[in-house]
Order: C-alpha cells, then structure tokens, then sequence
C-alpha cells in the first residue's frame, strides 16, 4: 500500500516528497516534545506498558497477550481503535467475554479470546485503570502506552526501519531520542521471538487487514491474497466477491482479522501468532510486580 511504502520504505519519488515535509516534521517533532509527559501521576497499582515508536504494528497486541497469559490476575487496557462505542466498556473479565467485536474494536477482542485477563477499551487511560482497580486487578498491561502520564514500567518494542524521520516524512511516531524514556528496550530475535503456525490450507485465499499486512508473506506460501488497511471494516458481500473471483472457498487469516470475519460464516482457517519472551525479560517484569508491592 502507497502510505506503508512511503512510510517505511519510500521509493526515490517518495523520498523527495518527504523532503518538501520536513517543515511539518520539524513542528510536528515539537508538538511533541512540549506534549509528552513530563509528570507521572501514582495510580496505586503496578502498570506494565507495552509501547513503541513507530506508526503501526509491531508486536505490541501479541506481547501484551503473552505478558497477561504468563503473570495472572492483570487487566489489560487499550484505546479499542475502530470500535463502534465510547467511553469506558468492559470487554471480557478473568476470560469471560462480555461484548461483541463492534463494541471492543478487533485488538480487543483478539486479547479478550486468547487470555484470561480483564480487557478494557477506554480513551481515557485513567477511567480504564479506575475500573481495572474496581473488578479487582491486580495489574495493569497498558497497550500502547508508552506516551501516558502514569507511573509505570515502560516497556518499548524498538523496531528499526530504514525511513528514519518523524511524521509526516517518516514512519517514527516518536524521534529515536525519546527511547531515553523507556524502561526496557525490546529487539527482535534477542529479547523476544515470534512463532508463526500456518494451518494446511489448500485452495485458499489469505485476506487481512494488519498493518504492513505484506509481512505475512515471509510465513505464507500462498498465491492468492487481499489486503485491506488496518483496522477495516469488512462486508460480507465484499468478502464473498473476493471468494468467488478468485474461485476458493476457504479464507486464511489473522487472529486479529478473525474476531471481524467469524460473524460471517465463511469457512475460515487462523494463522497463528505466538511470542516467545526470553526468560530475562520476563524476570524484569516479575520483579517490577515484586518490588512495587
């Protein structure tokens, strides 16, 4: 896709439109500098981020997955991008799902299936951790909250991409200066690695709507495919169009495409995604929950 491409990997063409942006870079940068927090308020329970610095994925809904499987008795809390409601909602509590993909958003519902955390979407953090405290939370995994005012174990997934400027001439949400701010640094295949099952699946077409959804290919061996932008919308009938175009009848997916797809009835077959964390890391976060007791 144009804006992935030119975000993380820009063509020459690109490059130059990049250039002509580095005044908006430039403001942007400061903007914020001045907005990130510079106090941390105490909200009275240990909170682990798990945050990075780029636009887009990298690893964050999968590690808050294992972190919330490995450690008991967390709450996990997330914006819920894309979801159809507002304010603070209750996804799922210790495993028990509460509400539908349409409320939650699908990073929700995705966490929600596959642990046995409280999930919380909220826009506004501090209401989220408030009801995290009130079901009786233990801790806290703030998805993506490497920006938030709170005292916390910051946690960032450090991936290094070869467009190295800020929005809008790059794919840094953040300057790479601001990595001073993190706890722990994590790298790919040294601290954690991912472990992609892919089911058999003949006659398949792989549809998903990630973010960099390309990168699903290094694991895929499949000729057909259909990439949407991350967080879309399905349509039934859309989704049908594609299976009957392309002559196939079974969708390979994403766990995160899947929460959005099931309600459909098609017959569908789930790559799997899991994070192997190495044993340091995890110490890390175990005597963080130790210590602040």
């Amino acid at each position: 896709m144009w804006i992935e491409k030119y975000l993380f990997n820009p063509t020459f063409l690109q490059k130059i439109l990049s250039f002509f942006l580095f005044p908006f870079t430039f403001l942007y940068c400061l903007i914020v500098y001045f907005k990130f927090p510079k106090k941390y308020k105490n909200m009275k329970i240990p909170i682990i981020s798990i945050g990075n610095i780029i636009v887009g994925g990298s690893g964050k809904t999968p590690f808050s997955i294992s972190i919330a499987n490995k450690i008991d008795g967390g709450a996990v809390i997330l914006r819920g991008y894309g979801r159809k409601s507002k304010g603070v909602k209750l996804i799922s509590k210790n495993g028990e799902i509460l509400e539908n993909v349409e409320i939650s958003g699908d990073e929700a519902m995705e966490i929600a299936l596959n642990t046995k955390a409280s999930v919380i979407v909220a826009e506004n953090r501090e209401e989220g951790i408030n009801l995290a405290k009130d079901i009786g939370a233990k801790y806290i995994i703030l998805d993506d909250g490497f920006d938030k005012g709170f005292k916390k174990l910051n946690i960032v997934i450090d991936v290094d991409i070869k467009n190295k400027f800020c929005l809008p001439s790059g794919g840094y949400r953040y300057p790479r200066s601001f990595l001073k701010y993190a706890d722990i640094i994590l790298k790919e295949n040294i601290d954690f690695k991912r472990v992609v099952n892919v089911p058999k699946c003949d006659n398949c077409i792989l549809i998903s709507a990630i973010s960099k959804p390309e990168r699903l290919l290094k694991y895929v061996n499949i000729d057909k495919y259909h990439f949407f932008i991350d967080h879309y919308e399905y349509k039934k009938e859309e989704i049908e169009k594609i299976l009957k175009d392309n002559n196939v009848k079974t969708i390979l997916t994403t766990n995160k495409d899947y929460v959005k797809l099931k309600k459909f009835g098609f017959n569908i077959k789930v790559i799997k995604l899991n994070l192997e964390i190495s044993d340091e890391v995890v110490d890390k976060i175990k005597e963080y929950l130790v210590k602040y007791d």
